[in-house]
């Protein structure tokens, strides 16, 4: 199946960095044509689900910015019930999974992007993707706590979300699958994994594209075996497994992959990004902020 995300706008020549702020006159262009977005229909969306979020008893004593409105808006191409219901799933997610959201503190969080365990890579692909990043073998969970790491998983992509581009575009995700497995397999429970297919396949306002698996190892084989029965077909044709790392080349542009997987991206650093996006100001509305 075609990646429709690429099939909307040509590919733009210019490689545009994770952290922008804003979206170019291109990208806009492809709102319009891809996500129903006109000035009219924002403006219109916009009030729909305020009121439907004023009325809904569920709702109450949640406060949801404009911004996050709009996240879910664009992710379901203004289809104002279906953002709705996706907006609900978050804060049900939020509400039952409150140690996920609470508790976080940068010191901690950041040995992810400083060892390169879950991260960003600094340039997006050329259809405007954000491309994050995962090395399974250099979590090592005496340090970097399971808690820790359901911790981080909402801020690295909640936060990436509030820049327009990603909206608009979306992720892709290189996954260096090498893994110790007496290290890692006594986490991958079906529990641990169906909470992150939940809460990034129905909760998260934006879409993956892709996922792109090398060096794939017993855990990576073990969890996707154990997910097999409930992922979706269409899922399942997101998920290309190479057989060299070096195959990525076929699918992203040499200057924005790493050097240990045959690119020209040198040595590149996101703690600045994620001390940003972890002010307390900033997390405390990640996923609607709870008044009470």
């Amino acid at each position: 199946m075609p990646d429709q995300n690429s099939e909307i706008v040509p590919e733009i020549e210019e490689l545009f960095p994770f952290e922008m702020g804003y979206l170019p006159e291109e990208f806009q262009e492809k709102a319009i044509v891809q996500l129903n977005e006109t000035a009219r229909n924002k403006e219109q969306s916009l009030r729909e689900m305020k009121d439907m979020i004023e009325l809904d008893k569920t709702l109450l004593g949640v406060e949801i910015d404009d911004d996050l409105i709009v996240q879910f808006l664009r992710s379901e191409k203004y289809d104002v019930q279906e953002a709705f219901t996706r907006l609900k799933n978050l804060i049900n997610f939020k509400r039952d999974n409150m140690e996920m959201f609470t508790g976080q503190r940068y010191e901690t969080i950041s040995k992810s992007i400083i060892d390169n365990i879950t991260t960003y890579l600094p340039f997006r692909c050329r259809d405007g993707c954000a491309i994050i990043h995962v090395n399974v073998d250099n979590w090592i969970p005496d340090e970097f706590p399971v808690l820790e790491v359901k911790r981080m998983a909402p801020i690295l992509l909640l936060q990436a979300l509030r820049e327009p581009m990603t909206q608009v575009n979306g992720f892709k995700a290189i996954i260096n699958a090498k893994s110790n497995p007496l290290r890692h397999l006594r986490y991958c429970s079906f529990q641990n994994l169906y909470l992150m297919y939940y809460g990034s396949q129905f909760c998260l306002p934006g879409k993956f594209h892709s996922y792109h698996v090398v060096n794939m190892s017993f855990t990576g084989r073990f969890c996707l075996q154990l997910m097999r029965t409930i992922l979706p077909e269409e899922l399942k044709k997101k998920i290309h497994i190479h057989a060299t790392p070096e195959q990525l080349l076929d699918h992203f542009p040499a200057e924005i992959i790493p050097e240990i997987y045959g690119g020209q991206l040198g040595r590149y650093d996101l703690t600045g990004w994620l001390k940003k996006v972890m002010e307390p100001e900033e997390l405390e509305k990640l996923g609607g902020k709870f008044l009470s």
